[in-house]
């Protein structure tokens, strides 16, 4: 111990003889490994936002959705698409034994006016479950209920994004308000807690009503189709077995021979997260390896400067020798200040890093960074290393010195 403090105190007083020598030289593993950490606490936090929003969406989640098909003949491009509908719904209920719940919607794009403010929404008429199965909270107020549906009611809940377009805040209470869309009268009976951004979808613009009436008013009379159905499986466990029945189904519902392309699109919630997930981690590690680059050549500067210093301190190493220092204090003493060098920017670099990425992060379209124990303590690892890889060449090349020729040397 008390050995590897003298080889401490050597190093230090050896770079610390040319303070802004050894500041530059720093320099490069610095900027190195703030620029990892940052990247990676930016991409973490990213991708923890992006997988806590679609999380957001429910939980054991199935979306079971309308497929459009494109062929080409010689009339040019076609297309086909075949609806979902209540039957549809009303087989998977009695068919899916893996399925907890099932709740049908129906969206259509409409306009929504209340005292003079007019805004464009996505209406989406819905069950009473559709609030349970897509994970929705209430902020005020109630959601839609089974006698809403049954009687047609005119009723509409808002997202917290339409009651500030509509309302002017975000904090207004519209309980009881009656708003337009598409110039027929609704009553607001609740609002709707804020969910954010899902990809391209703000989901606090939301306007739901019950279904039936979504499909009556907006879709037309005798409208029995549905946009997608939203299936609640009964565990996590389930999820595979509750794709195959409910695919299986609605294959023999919609008549498809075997080895036939099924004709709509059944999506597993977890699915969607582990894909999202495995794409923002290649992303994150892409940004970081890019960002490496820079300590390689931080590397390259500390070999450069230790071959200098040991040009510089060639009679030193001579002088050292001759009193009975062995190749291998010579080898030691060198790594040392190639590992200090490099350790003392890795720590720099790690401060500077984790305030760099609270800068970038609003840069990139994030929120919040992630810096992470593992991110933290394999940039310092590496700044390690590559004092150790790149200190050894300069190091081996002053413990080869001839102690004569060394004393020799001018």
């Amino acid at each position: 111990m008390k050995k590897l403090l003298m080889v401490l105190r050597v190093a230090l007083l050896a770079l610390t003889r040319h303070k802004t020598r050894s500041f530059l030289t720093m320099l490069g593993v610095v900027i190195g490994v703030a620029a990892v950490i940052a990247l990676v606490a930016a991409g973490e936090g990213a991708q923890a936002q992006v997988v806590s929003q679609f999380e957001s969406l429910g939980s054991n989640l199935l979306t079971v959705s309308t497929y459009t098909s494109f062929n080409f003949s010689r009339g040019g491009l076609q297309t086909s698409t075949t609806q979902l509908t209540m039957a549809d719904v009303e087989a998977i209920d009695a068919l899916a034994n893996s399925v907890a719940l099932v709740a049908p919607s129906y969206s259509t794009n409409a306009t929504v006016t209340y005292a003079g403010e007019t805004t464009s929404a996505n209406i989406t008429g819905v069950t009473a479950d559709y609030a349970t199965v897509n994970n929705w909270q209430l902020a005020r107020g109630r959601f839609v209920t089974d006698e809403d549906d049954d009687t047609l009611a005119m009723v509409a809940v808002l997202g917290s994004g339409m009651v500030d377009d509509l309302f002017g805040s975000t904090t207004a209470n519209p309980i009881g308000e009656t708003v337009r869309i598409n110039r027929q009268n609704y009553t607001v009976v609740g609002v709707l807690e804020s969910k954010g951004t899902t990809g391209p979808q703000n989901q606090d613009n939301a306007v739901m009503i019950p279904l039936r009436t979504a499909q009556l008013k907006l879709g037309g009379a005798g409208t029995t189709t549905v946009s997608s159905i939203s299936l609640q499986v009964r565990s996590a466990d389930d999820m595979d077995l509750a794709q195959a029945e409910v695919t299986a189904i609605l294959r023999a519902r919609h008549g498809l021979a075997a080895g036939a392309a099924n004709d709509f699109r059944v999506q597993n919630q977890a699915d969607i997260v582990s894909s999202v997930t495995e794409t923002s981690s290649t992303f994150t590690t892409l940004l970081a390896s890019i960002a490496a680059i820079s300590l390689l050549v931080g590397g390259i500067g500390i070999m450069n400067i230790m071959l200098v210093s040991v040009t510089e301190r060639t009679r030193e190493v001579g002088l050292r020798k001759a009193v009975g220092a062995k190749r291998g204090d010579i080898l030691i003493q060198f790594m040392t200040e190639a590992v200090v060098l490099s350790g003392i920017g890795g720590l720099m670099g790690v401060v500077l890093g984790v305030a760099g990425a609270q800068v970038i992060t609003p840069l990139l379209g994030g929120t919040q960074a992630l810096v992470t124990s593992q991110s933290v303590g394999l940039a310092l690892a590496v700044s390690l290393g590559i004092g150790l890889f790149f200190g050894s060449y300069p190091a081996n090349r002053a413990a080869s010195l001839n102690p004569i020729d060394a004393l020799r040397y001018e």
